[in-house]
């Protein structure tokens, strides 16, 4: 019997923290860690940081992920993972 009780709080629990989270993105606010280039203010939305020039180079450069991971030393996933976000790093 406490074993259902558990169960059924452990669901309510997760059902609020859900809420919480979606509640959180519809006004704006970051919830995880922060993509390359940005932190998490105290608000709890994204404000730049020193890295963010370096997305905004490999958007610019025309160069293989190797070579701007190389030159920028960082990842070359970090690199993919720029170009395949750029809305984030040309919306500012």
């Amino acid at each position: 019997m406490a074993t259902t009780f558990a169960e059924l709080e452990a669901e309510i629990k997760r059902e609020n923290v859900r809420e919480e989270i979606t509640a959180a993105r519809e006004q704006g606010k970051w919830h995880g860690r922060p993509p390359f280039g940005f932190d998490v203010g105290s608000e709890g939305y994204l404000t730049l940081n020193d890295n963010y020039e370096k997305a905004v180079v490999v958007l610019d450069k025309e160069a293989s992920k190797r070579q701007l991971a190389r030159l920028l030393r960082i990842a070359r996933s970090t690199v993919r993972t720029i170009a395949e976000n750029s809305k984030r790093y040309t919306a500012q």
